[in-house]
């Protein structure tokens, strides 16, 4: 975790995202790469003052959240930041290979939920177009020590320790345990992987099991509430069950809602 992006758009939300990443940051001795993005409508070359102008509006709002940001490093961290005249999406892709970025902290949009960090415009995209895993921060949640995280599994196989690196990394520096929940949703169901044991060698882990019933969200964020859980996860596949489940909630206009951050692991075909 050496190298953090922190997408801003000077929300509240955005606030809380970096706050988070903070946090993260000050256990691990990280990085912090904060970005903002922008755009000028019209031809290239016709709005120069219009773009100075808006640098004009953004900069002194960079540079006080940088400076709080920084305010609060600890262990080490240390931060910069960039404005760039670019598409969100490809600007965070961009950076996130140009600066071996570990982990993507961002706030999710509002009323959206985190369906969109599976589907919706700037998380979705950017889960679509990077390898990197994401930790989406809820609307009006403020950080606090994760204690315990759920993680849910479907039945599939993990492929390596790799997909659950950025999960381990951060249950130990935390000192959290990982409570592994599986909802069994069809009778042929192979329930968890195996690996999965092996791969969180070192955290203190167990394994939960239960008949799934009613609606998958629900279900969840009950195990999450009952547990006392800070911390939901989920291992993204480019077809598997949630991926599934977050497709077919668009057309039912449903909307997934995690009462805790959400963290995005990714498992590549």
């Amino acid at each position: 975790m050496k190298n953090l992006l922190v997408p801003v758009d000077f929300s509240e939300n955005a606030r809380n995202a970096l706050a988070y990443a903070v946090e993260i940051a000050n256990l691990f001795g990280s990085h912090i790469h904060l970005l903002h993005t922008y755009k000028v409508p019209g031809k290239a070359g016709m709005f120069i003052s219009v773009e100075q102008y808006v640098l004009e509006d953004i900069r002194p709002d960079m540079e006080k959240w940088e400076n709080w940001a920084r305010e609060n490093l600890r262990h080490g961290a240390t931060i910069s930041s960039a404005i760039l005249r670019d598409n969100t999406v490809h600007a965070i892709v961009q950076l996130t290979g140009q600066e071996n970025v570990d982990l993507i902290v961002m706030g999710t949009q509002g009323a959206s939920g985190l369906k969109e960090v599976f589907l919706g415009s700037t998380t979705g995209a950017v889960l679509q177009q990077t390898s990197v895993s994401l930790l989406a921060i809820p609307v009006g949640f403020t950080f606090r020590p994760v204690h315990t995280v759920v993680l849910a599994v479907d039945d599939l196989d993990v492929s390596s320790h790799q997909v659950v690196a950025p999960l381990t990394r951060l249950a130990k520096r935390f000192k959290a345990r990982v409570l592994v929940y599986h909802l069994e949703t069809k009778p042929e169901d192979a329930g968890i992987d195996p690996s999965v044991d092996i791969f969180l060698d070192g955290v203190d882990h167990s394994f939960h099991y239960e008949l799934k019933r009613g609606e998958l969200n629900e279900e969840i964020n009950a195990f999450v509430h009952d547990h006392e859980a800070d911390m939901l996860c989920l291992i993204r596949r480019p077809r598997g069950f949630f991926e599934r489940f977050f497709r077919s909630s668009v057309t039912q206009k449903k909307v997934f809602q995690s009462p805790v951050p959400l963290l995005v692991l990714m498992e590549r075909a």
